[in-house]
């Protein structure tokens, strides 16, 4: 699943110059969370989220002076940032994004990885989309069965990819019988850990309906001699 399949389109925007309170409508209004920034020529230039205005806002209840210190050049930022009624000053930027063939699983690390909670969809420059984090799982939950491996064979098939490229476990180390959908796992592995690791990994392969694990554990004897 990519991005053009998940992202939320046409997406409202507005302009550096506008106001803050103008933000704050669009974002009530498009119950999104946040509002991207584009510029005269419609390219993204950066993004208003909830968090963003809700410090604006709250700001607005507190005054507190600049001083003269060594970290005033920051203060000052700070400053026009909680201040400033301009979207400009008050807009995230520069802006993680995505494109339209950006994989699901690239999406999530670009939310994680950054720690934000919605990525625009640019192409050519142009903003075309935004994801957000509910938009992704909601996504996930949803795709449709024909997605699915089908067949105990093609389960079967896709289990063994997964722990080899996941896992580095080949199918000579640990083997996957499926029967109805249902995995038996067997062989053997170094710890608990790692057969749990196996189990997961199985259960996460689309079309899988149950898993059961048989891996054992290979326990070393170590010798020591004493001299």
């Amino acid at each position: 699943m990519l991005a053009k399949d998940i992202m939320t389109s046409p997406v409202t925007t507005i302009d550096e110059g506008h106001n803050v309170r103008q933000a704050i409508e669009i974002v009530n209004a498009s119950k999104i969370g946040a509002v991207p920034v584009v510029d005269a020529e419609g390219r993204l230039t950066g993004i208003v989220t909830e968090g963003d205005l809700v410090r604006r806002v709250a700001s607005s209840w507190t005054r507190r002076s600049v001083p003269h210190t060594r970290d005033r050049a920051d203060a000052l930022a700070d400053y026009v940032k909680a201040r400033s009624w301009r979207v400009k000053d008050v807009m995230s930027s520069p802006v993680i994004s995505a494109t339209l063939t950006s994989a699901a699983s690239q999406l999530a690390e670009l939310l994680l990885a950054h720690d934000v909670k919605h990525l625009p969809v640019v192409e050519s420059g142009s903003l075309v989309g935004i994801i957000s984090r509910r938009d992704l799982m909601r996504a996930l939950v949803e795709i449709p069965k024909d997605c699915t491996a089908t067949g105990d064979d093609a389960v079967a098939t896709a289990v063994r990819s997964r722990l080899e490229a996941e896992l580095e476990l080949m199918p000579a180390t640990v083997k996957a019988a499926v029967v109805d959908g249902v995995v038996t796992l067997t062989g053997e592995v170094e710890t608990e850990l790692e057969r749990e690791a196996v189990r997961v990994a199985t259960e996460s392969v689309r079309g899988v309906v149950g898993v059961e694990n048989r891996i054992t554990i290979a326990y070393h004897m170590v010798s020591r001699f004493r001299s």
